[in-house]
């Protein structure tokens, strides 16, 4: 967006020895080769980048799973030509409201079973159906069609809604055309999903997957809620009264067992702050950039994907409630792979927890930029407004959206039950206060270097980084006036990630101890990446994937992590020190050989 990438080493500079000095000058010579890098690829994007156009319309290709299979995702063809989305005319907000509160209302639950029923019982071919809105998500999230610019002729790229700023208009579109089919079937227009309100850590019960999806105990003869949960695949070791860890690690499952509700709850408020609360400019909220000449599926992109906090947030979820290391089921279905994700009825509730999130993101106050007075917002940019979706209607019509006008859920006709109470546990949560682990400039840390292939392995590795103080050229491609407005954050560049693998790793700043077991609530804590595979958990699922693995099952990602408010908290006011930034990579059994690449290593400021 026109921020221009830095790098520094770690240490602060109190000693003038000729090591430290000579270590100096290869990192600032790393700094200049990756600025000289990134301009290269700027110059290289297509100067006819336009807003994509994402619709089932034209080619489509069945997507890959596990073993060399494949799922048919295609959507079928309109049968009327497409119509443009309207606003519709709202004289009452419909109210989403919790999951878990909803569970003892029994007309609810009933109307909600039978709205999924009758769903269920539409042809196949009725682009309403439940198999074919399952299919929905499936097709646009694992590149079953091509990109297409706005007058439908197709750049040639698969198109993709995650790991960019379509992922939270396009969800949200995906579940409100789902709401409004479900109330069409059972007549009622002022139906609403329930939303899993898996943040709150106010009520107990809010984090563990609803009963409204689960089978009654002791069975309740006035619910028939079969369908929420009859057929549908997900762990049965995560099952009720277990809530969802945020910070899960299917490595750790056995060890973090006992750990206290009290536990548990604080690492969930941590979580949610840092990729919440922490995340103020929408680059780093949102995700980055997706256009006409974004292709996240290449090594040699034009531009490459960037998932923002609120993707990477609910990544969790989905990992949890699919079913993890279990052998008849390798694509970890359904909730656990995109690929299946749309055939659990707990992805709707999910995704609407995340829509609201949404909402409550931009009315958060600023304490992490320097002035404390950015209002948070959407993005503004013109390929960011008028990108267009396509989705089916009630009325079984292809409807056109132009994001712009998926913003403001009150403009769509709903909100979400006030929970105010439950937010403000995160929002004024305080990570433990870190020391800094270490001043001493004998100690050196490999600077990453530019243009290279610099690895993470199974084990934590630390680089350092070398800062500087903001100025107004890095208000360039920002919607802030004043530097003091910028968010600091720090950029893995160019991230080179196996479709078929698991990644997870958390990132720590002036912690260079860190390992997979240190608790992430803790002020050097900056965030965790997780990279959902096409539901292949281990290796030997996928052995002979692996062994003649091809370019184009590569994912090339951006991942940024916000650090202005760690670095006040952990005594850092200046410009002038240095940090480290430490990798903890979490692959799981099997994958232990294996190593990510990355091209660079910087300072970013949003």
């Amino acid at each position: 967006m026109g921020e221009r990438p830095m790098q520094k080493e770690s240490w602060g500079r109190s000693s003038a020895s000729s090591g430290v000095m000579a270590t100096g000058r290869k990192l600032l010579w790393a700094s200049y080769l990756c600025s000289i890098v990134l301009v290269l690829q700027y110059l290289a994007q297509p100067a006819s980048a336009d807003p994509v156009l994402a619709t089932s319309l034209g080619f489509c290709k069945p997507v890959r799973i596990e073993n060399n299979k494949t799922e048919q995702c295609c959507l079928p063809a309109p049968r009327r030509p497409p119509i443009r989305f309207r606003l519709p005319k709202v004289h009452r907000l419909r109210v989403r409201r919790p999951a878990h509160e909803l569970a003892k209302d029994v007309e609810y639950v009933n109307k909600y079973n039978l709205a999924y029923t009758r769903m269920n019982a539409l042809p196949d071919d009725d682009p309403r159906s439940f198999l074919r809105q399952w299919h929905t998500h499936c097709s646009f999230c694992k590149e079953a069609f091509l990109q297409r610019r706005l007058n439908r002729s197709a750049t040639g790229y698969p198109l993709q809604v995650h790991y960019s700023w379509t992922f939270l208009p396009w969800h949200r579109m995906l579940i409100y055309f789902h709401e409004k089919i479900l109330g069409s079937l059972i007549h009622d227009p002022d139906f609403t999903l329930p939303f899993w309100n898996w943040d709150n850590q106010l009520d107990e019960t809010a984090g563990a997957i609803p009963q409204i999806f689960l089978p009654y105990n002791p069975p309740n003869p006035r619910i028939n809620n079969t369908f929420l949960y009859k057929g549908k695949l997900r762990n049965p070791n995560h099952m009720p009264p277990k809530v969802l860890p945020l910070n899960f690690d299917l490595n750790l499952e056995k060890e973090r067992s006992n750990w206290t509700r009290e536990q548990i709850k604080n690492s969930n408020l941590g979580i949610v702050w840092n990729m919440v609360y922490n995340k103020v400019s929408a680059k780093e909220y949102m995700g980055g950039v997706y256009n006409t000449s974004s292709n996240f599926t290449e090594e040699a992109n034009k531009s490459v994907g960037e998932s923002g906090g609120a993707e990477s947030l609910h990544n969790t979820a989905h990992e949890w409630v699919g079913m993890l290391n279990n052998s008849k089921y390798p694509d970890n279905q359904d909730m656990g792979v995109f690929t299946y994700a749309g055939r659990d009825p707990v992805f709707y509730s999910h995704h609407a927890n995340v829509d609201r999130l949404w909402n409550v993101w931009k009315a958060l106050p600023d304490k992490i930029t320097e002035d404390g007075h950015r209002k948070r917002k959407d993005y503004d940019d013109y390929d960011f407004l008028e990108t267009e979706f396509t989705f089916y209607d009630e009325n079984k019509d292809m409807v056109i959206v132009k994001l712009k006008d998926t913003l403001d859920s009150r403009k769509l006709g709903y909100k979400y039950q006030d929970m105010s109470e439950a937010d403000s546990l995160w929002i004024n949560h305080k990570p433990t206060v870190s020391k800094p682990s270490y001043r001493a400039t004998d100690l050196t840390y490999t600077p990453a270097v530019a243009e290279a292939n610099n690895t993470i392995g199974s084990t934590p590795k630390s680089f350092e980084l070398k800062r500087r103080a903001p100025t107004r050229a890095d208000l360039q491609g920002t919607q802030v006036e004043h530097v003091g407005e910028l968010s600091e954050g720090v950029v893995l560049e160019q991230v080179r990630v196996p479709e078929l693998m698991y990644v997870r790793f958390d990132v720590f700043i002036d912690f260079p101890k860190a390992t997979e077991e240190t608790d992430e609530d803790k002020s050097d804590y900056v965030g965790t990446f997780t990279h959902l595979p096409s539901g292949v958990t281990a290796v030997k699922d996928v052995a002979p994937q692996l062994a003649q693995i091809e370019d184009d099952m590569y994912r090339t990602l951006n991942i940024r992590f916000s650090t202005s408010l760690a670095l006040r908290r952990l005594g850092i006011t200046d410009w002038d020190t240095d940090i480290t930034v430490t990798v903890v990579p979490k692959f799981r059994p099997g994958y232990y050989d294996k190593t990510i690449t990355f091209a660079c290593l910087r300072q970013e400021f949003t």
